[in-house]
């Protein structure tokens, strides 16, 4: 087995390189803040954390229910969608079953298949860095039990169509469970896929979300799945007591209702930050993937990657090496704020002029 790999801290590369200033656009954090009312949520629940936190989470399924449209009952929370990983995971596949996902992908879902023994089927994704659904469909096998879309897709950033989703679903066989994640959700266009709304039209499936990106709560770990109520109820049987801890579970109820004021324009200058980023890498002579995401692909080459990544922390601007999700010859960027995004820019000049070709 190899351990899931995070992104470089930014206090550890200051420290290692001798840097004053670092900026951090590897790990898909949004680049703002938490909402105000969730930072005076925060406060306010701090000072009773010597409780136990609500198990159950109530509050916080509560106030998704209204949001989605679902019933309480329909809704599991988790530490980050990392969290719900394992419950799926350990609910659903056991020694012999087999998991199909689409490849390179997010390396916690093949991780934890086989951590207990599963067989993972990596299908490649299409050539705009999507999932090939239909490809992924001709993956199910007799022995298959879970079936996972990640869209849009980390680390390229491709999204499926809801048309080809509403497609695979049905050309799914009864007995396998298909999973969207959608940790990405509030970035995709108008338009795109929507595995909550499906799920109200009686589609069979487990969506699952997260409050770390589009809401500034990465640190905190809040995320949730939303599915038919059996089907969640048999989830709950495996997952842990207290995976959210009260000042999660405040500042997620606080970031919903103060959502309308604040996401808006997150996602608009994200957007607008992805197509100057993407723009500005393609003036390098890069080729980033299309991204629907808060992040950006490029591929080097596995020795250019590598020497690339280490000149730009040298400069003080962390990427993702995206070797562990599958690309070796990749660099994954997060869309940051617009100082941030020049100064990757800059850096990435520098870096590929003294790179090999």
């Amino acid at each position: 087995m190899r351990p899931y790999r995070p992104g470089r801290p930014a206090e550890e590369v200051r420290r290692e390189r001798g840097l004053e200033e670092v900026v951090k656009l590897a790990s898909n954090e949004g680049p703002f803040p938490p909402m105000p009312a969730a930072l005076e949520a925060m406060r306010a629940a701090a000072g009773e954390v010597n409780l136990y936190p609500d198990g159950a989470a109530w509050g916080l399924r509560g106030a998704l229910a209204e949001r989605l449209d679902v019933a309480p009952e329909a809704i599991l929370t988790g530490a980050g969608i990392d969290g719900l990983i394992n419950v799926v995971v350990a609910a659903t596949l056991g020694p012999g079953d087999v998991m199909a996902i689409g490849w390179p992908s997010f390396v916690s879902w093949p991780l934890r298949a086989r951590v207990i023994g599963s067989t993972v089927r990596e299908v490649p994704l299409g050539a705009d860095g999507a999932f090939d659904l239909e490809a992924l469909a001709g993956a199910v096998v007799e022995a298959t039990r879970l079936v996972v879309v990640v869209s849009p897709n980390n680390p390229t950033g491709g999204a499926v169509s809801a048309a080809a989703l509403e497609r695979f679903l049905d050309a799914l066989p009864a007995d396998v469970l298909p999973v969207v994640d959608e940790a990405y959700f509030e970035y995709l266009p108008s338009g795109g896929h929507d595995a909550v709304a499906l799920l109200r039209a009686g589609r069979p499936l487990l969506a699952m979300r997260t409050f770390s990106k589009a809401y500034g709560l990465a640190g905190l770990r809040v995320g949730y799945a939303v599915g038919p109520v059996d089907l969640i109820a048999r989830l709950g049987a495996v997952r842990n007591a207290f995976d959210v801890n009260a000042v999660a579970q405040a500042a997620a109820i606080a970031s919903l209702a103060e959502a309308p004021d604040h996401l808006p324009a997150r996602l608009a200058e994200t957007a607008a930050e992805r197509a100057a980023l993407a723009g500005g890498l393609r003036a390098l002579g890069l080729s980033p993937l299309p991204s629907t995401a808060n992040f950006v692909l490029v591929e080097l080459g596995e020795e250019r990657a590598a020497a690339v990544n280490e000149s730009l922390l040298d400069q003080g601007v962390i990427v993702r090496p995206a070797g562990p999700f599958g690309a070796p010859g990749a660099l994954r960027i997060s869309v940051g704020r617009p100082h941030e995004n020049a100064r990757l820019l800059a850096a990435m000049g520098a870096a590929l002029a003294a790179a090999p070709a």
